[in-house]
């Protein structure tokens, strides 16, 4: 396999960005030494991008897999069903998830309500069947830009995302309960 269309692959399957590139690269015979150099590149590349902070191949949401810790978190306001991870990168609303197809008129004009146009643009997020549906696992830079385009209204998302035992998110990561915040 080619550097390039290693590359090229890995992007795409990470799905991080949209791949330019038209093709997917040459698939030439590439003898077996030659090979391992390449893969050996990549790798290293693959690390030197990720620590300088662009993680071009690492997908935004880890496999989750039966034995794993991960905490998912819920939204469950207004008839939305989202499921999402709180990361060092921010808030990931998992594929399947669903959101609210209208919004609310005063969003229409606000930040979050352009991201949500621009994600639907990207064919990230559909509308079927009258629910905003999530086709991939989207990032999002804040929990509560990703409560908002689930909801279609501003929301705070500390508060909206929840775990399975209804704990928020504010309690779980900011280490914040209803009592402390009424001193």
């Amino acid at each position: 396999m080619t550097p390039d269309r290693l590359c090229i692959q890995e992007a795409k399957k990470a799905a991080r960005y949209a791949a330019e590139n038209g093709n997917d690269g040459s698939k030439p015979h590439t003898p077996a030494p030659l090979e391992a150099d390449c893969l050996e590149i990549f790798e290293t590349g693959r690390t030197l991008l990720a620590t300088l902070g662009y993680p071009v191949f690492e997908p935004v949401a880890k496999p989750s897999t039966a034995s794993s810790d991960q905490e998912l978190f819920y939204c469950k306001r207004a008839g939305t069903n989202a499921v999402g991870e709180y990361t060092a990168e921010g808030f990931v609303v998992l594929k399947g998830s669903k959101g609210r197809a209208q919004v609310a008129s005063s969003f229409v004009g606000h930040t979050f309500g352009k991201h949500r146009d621009a994600l639907m643009q990207q064919g990230k997020l559909v509308v079927e069947d009258g629910v905003l549906l999530f086709k991939e696992d989207v990032l999002f830079s804040s929990p509560s830009g990703a409560s908002a385009v689930v909801c279609g209204a501003a929301s705070n998302g500390w508060t909206e995302w929840k775990n399975a035992k209804g704990a928020t998110l504010e309690e779980l990561k900011r280490g914040n309960t209803a009592s402390s915040t009424n001193d």
